[in-house]
């Protein structure tokens, strides 16, 4: 088998299909949140507004995020120098979860690197361990929670995207 021809016609394939994914190459602009410098694969520039950045708030260029992360970095240097489960967890990471904890009323709070990875561990974490668990997903769902929903082992039962009676049907409603 010629492996070079193969992912050729794969990626030709995909491309068809309109699932070939490229990524927009966005520079922030420091003091003007939500704007952005998109640098276009043709080498041209435009501004845009980002809409959909996590940075929901604009609290990364607040200034008292920046001077802290600057203190942080001079302190500490930068990164974390590796995952909590091998290297152990920074003291900012459990200040953190405790003032979390604290806001929310609760006795402890759980720091996840971004929402896909929190959505796959509590998903399949709670599908689990709770005994006869069954999870209702919309069709459409967001990958992060299709995955943990398939790594819980839990009964699942798939609705179409934003059908509330195909939804009760399932449910025995």
């Amino acid at each position: 088998m010629n492996l070079d021809a193969h992912f050729e016609d794969l990626l030709a394939k995909t491309r068809l299909e309109g699932r070939y994914r490229t990524f927009a190459q966005l520079e922030r602009i420091a003091g003007a949140f939500p704007k952005a410098r998109w640098h276009r694969p043709d080498g041209t520039m435009r501004e845009v507004t980002v809409w959909c950045s996590n940075d929901y708030l604009g609290m990364g260029q607040h200034p008292d995020v920046l001077a802290a992360m600057h203190e942080t970095i001079t302190r500490s240097g930068a990164g974390t120098g590796g995952t909590r489960n091998i290297s152990g967890t920074v003291s900012e990471h459990v200040a953190l979860e405790q003032e979390l904890a604290g806001l929310h009323g609760k006795e402890a709070a759980l720091l996840f690197t971004s929402g896909w990875i929190s959505n796959l561990a509590a998903l399949g974490t709670l599908g689990r361990l709770l005994p006869n668990c069954a999870i209702f997903s919309d069709a459409l769902n967001h990958n992060s929670m299709i995955e943990g929903i398939k790594r819980s082992g839990a009964e699942r039962f798939i609705f179409r995207h934003n059908d509330v009676a195909h939804l009760e049907e399932l449910l025995g409603v």
